[in-house]
């Protein structure tokens, strides 16, 4: 079962439609398709990172390097990019004032967003941070 975290940029009912969600695992899309996963979420220094990074690859290869010894490194890189995809995703969102309010698990998106739903559709729910403050206790 994911971990899906939470994102919303307001405390209050109206901000639940720009609830943003986050897989908390390895991200298989950034690890195939890096540059192409990095421009679809609008991670433009992340993007620029990745080009330099590369780059630099290129010319060591051509230099210093070995074919044998950079296939590695890439594919290091790209670990690299399917481990913290996720992360730069939230540390936009917290760039665009957004911030965690819950963390759900659940077998897929859909099934979390369900979730994350039907949990305000009670009348005594609220969006404050006092209750994660208590331990988690909701009231």
């Amino acid at each position: 079962m994911a971990l899906y975290s939470v994102h919303l940029r307001g405390s209050g009912f109206q901000f639940l439609a720009e609830a943003a969600f986050v897989r908390q695992a390895f991200n298989w899309k950034a690890f195939f398709f890096g540059p192409l996963w990095l421009a679809r979420h609008r991670l433009w220094v992340a993007l620029l990172v990745w080009v330099a990074v590369y780059f630099i690859l290129i010319a060591a290869t051509r230099t210093a390097l070995s074919p044998l010894a950079a296939f590695p490194i890439g594919l290091a890189l790209q670990i690299l990019l399917g481990l913290e995809a996720n992360r730069l995703r939230e540390a936009k969102l917290a760039a665009q004032g957004y911030h965690l309010v819950e963390i759900v698990a659940a077998p897929a998106l859909d099934q979390a967003e369900a979730a994350f739903y039907h949990h305000f559709e009670a009348p005594d729910a609220t969006l404050d941070n006092e209750s994660g403050a208590q331990g988690g206790a909701r009231p």
